[in-house]
């Protein structure tokens, strides 16, 4: 009676991730809450998946902006991280995420950005779709810019010897996820006789 009573005790083949709980949308929410919603859900289903040691060094900024996330969404207020670490966030799911997740995050992202401006009273990235669209076009300059806006008085313009590169959001996330798919699979590329 023992072995049984010790089998059924024991931790069976499904253990419950810390992540599983996905949230739902409702079509009575602002399409800013279901944003973050969808954003959060992505995060949940990428961290589920990982183990105990990529959840520490690969997907560290992603658990942090999962739990402030879900802790604002569960009390039906907006989440409002750093923008960098939203950043850093997206960049560890980039390859994982689908594309509605994706998507969800480069809009969140960008009114992270524009609430930061607006604080500050620096100009927001410029959009040319209104909040609720489901295609975001702020633009970004390649220059050393910092993200996040600062309440310093502007510095003196350097004197520069050609025009600032404009990068569409959408285009920098395309051909970033396209470098990391070229350096993955040259790693995982082995030349010569194997031996």
């Amino acid at each position: 009676m023992g072995p049984i009573i010790s089998w059924v005790r024991a931790a069976g083949g499904w253990v419950r991730s810390p992540f599983g709980d996905l949230p739902a949308l409702r079509a009575d929410d602002a399409m800013t809450h279901q944003t973050w919603l969808i954003l959060a859900g992505g995060m949940a289903l990428i961290l589920s998946r990982a183990s105990k040691a990529e959840l520490e060094t690969r997907y560290a900024a992603t658990r942090q902006v999962y739990a402030v996330a879900r802790a604002r969404l569960e009390k039906k207020r907006l989440p409002k991280p750093e923008a960098t670490l939203l950043r850093d966030a997206l960049h560890e799911i980039a390859n994982l995420a689908d594309p509605m997740t994706k998507e969800a995050g480069r809009e969140c992202l960008m009114r992270v950005v524009e609430r930061l401006a607006r604080k500050s009273g620096a100009p927001a990235p410029v959009s040319s779709n209104p909040p609720h669209s489901s295609q975001s076009t702020a633009s970004h300059t390649t220059g050393q810019a910092p993200l996040t806006p600062t309440a310093a008085a502007p510095a003196p313009e350097p004197e520069r010897d050609h025009a600032e590169t404009q990068l569409d959001l959408d285009l920098l996330f395309e051909r970033s996820n396209k470098l990391r798919g070229t350096v993955a699979t040259a790693r995982s590329t082995t030349f010569g006789p194997d031996t």
